[in-house]
């Protein structure tokens, strides 16, 4: 089944719409996910890439053979089954899509957790690598344009990824030849209540950022095309704008300032003064105060074979914090003794 976009059929009867076919895709799934009593009955356990309040992720080698795998666990005690069989059906329905990480296989439960295999990119995530350093205006672009691809893929299915930022841009070469976005776990379908962001995010749109609970916006690609420029501005800078869209931020208040004022100052505030005019005008799109006109994930296409002042790049060092492919040298034996320990407790 294809999660696409609402669209009215030849005889005039409406198509079922994105959200609808997902819950029935769910609702599909459900019974097909396997029970184990360990994953190390499917799997040989290698080393934690990385892990959150969600659960972790962990280096996998399948015993049927074939090759590694990112298994992501999601703790049942705190995720819905539902949720997690959203993930897990998004991820399979876009997995055609190189931009986007693909999901393996089928989803599996063991007592404690949830879990579903992903590709691994030996690379880890995009914010690891500006921790060092920004990136060189070519790997910027090649970065920019893949990931504008994959949303563009995203939300002409009627989906809206809605956490786009760099620890969820998984690297496959040193080069950025090819990255793809993971992690869906926010994933809806376009139209669906958006809250403002529990904690402060720089990659969070001003329209969500001015939400008080309990109030909501349907969910727009708009809030990608945001989080989009702002990811940009980090690869090419290795630190983020702003600390969040909103007054008194200092750094988001000189910038709307510049976006607001009529007619524009040619010059914009530090360190938006870095970019040439191509870049400029790709972030007054992307960047566009009012998710109405701002432009679409695809206007990166427009510059991408003009200049963007970056001057070859790779010189910045990185400030970006990571938390996810924190890589840490745990032996397969090990691994595999605390999943039995923790499968024991239940």
């Amino acid at each position: 089944m294809e999660v696409r976009a609402p669209e009215t059929s030849e005889d005039g009867d409406p198509e079922e719409d994105t959200a609808a076919a997902l819950q029935r895709l769910v609702e599909l799934t459900a019974p097909r996910v396997s029970p184990v009593r360990s994953l190390c009955i499917r799997y040989r356990l290698i080393r934690k890439l990385g892990s959150g309040s969600y659960g972790r992720v962990l280096l996998a080698q399948p015993r049927h053979g074939g090759p590694a795998v990112a298994l992501k666990l999601l703790r049942r005690a705190s995720v819905a089954k539902t949720t997690f069989l959203r993930e897990f059906c998004v991820g399979r329905c876009v997995s055609s899509h190189p931009g986007l990480l693909q999901t393996l296989g089928a989803p599996l439960q063991t007592p404690r957790y949830f879990a579903f295999a992903q590709e691994y990119a030996p690379y880890g995530d995009l914010s690891r690598m500006l921790q060092e350093k920004s990136l060189p205006e070519p790997m910027v672009k090649r970065v920019a344009a893949q990931l504008a691809a994959a949303l563009d893929f995203l939300h002409g299915r009627g989906l809206v990824h809605a956490d786009v930022k760099p620890d969820n841009v998984l690297v496959f070469d040193p080069a950025c030849s090819r990255v793809a976005l993971g992690d869906l776990g926010l994933t809806r379908p376009e139209g669906s209540p958006a809250l403002a962001p529990p904690t402060p995010l720089p990659t969070a749109p001003p329209e969500l950022c001015l939400l008080l609970p309990p109030d909501t916006l349907p969910l727009r690609p708009a809030v990608d095309a945001w989080a989009l420029g702002v990811l940009l501005f980090c690869a090419a800078t290795a630190c983020f704008p702003w600390d969040v869209a909103l007054a008194p931020d200092p750094e988001f208040e000189a910038f709307a300032h510049w976006m607001t004022t009529l007619p524009r100052p040619p010059q914009p505030p530090p360190p938006w003064d870095q970019f040439a005019p191509p870049a400029l005008t790709l972030f007054q799109g992307l960047l566009d105060l009012d998710p109405e006109t701002r432009s679409p994930p695809l206007a990166v296409l427009e510059v991408l074979g003009d200049d963007w002042g970056l001057e070859g790049g790779g010189g910045r060092l990185g400030v970006l914090g990571n938390e996810c492919y924190e890589e840490e040298e745990e032996g397969g034996s090990s691994l595999e003794e605390w999943t039995e320990e923790e499968e024991d407790k239940d």
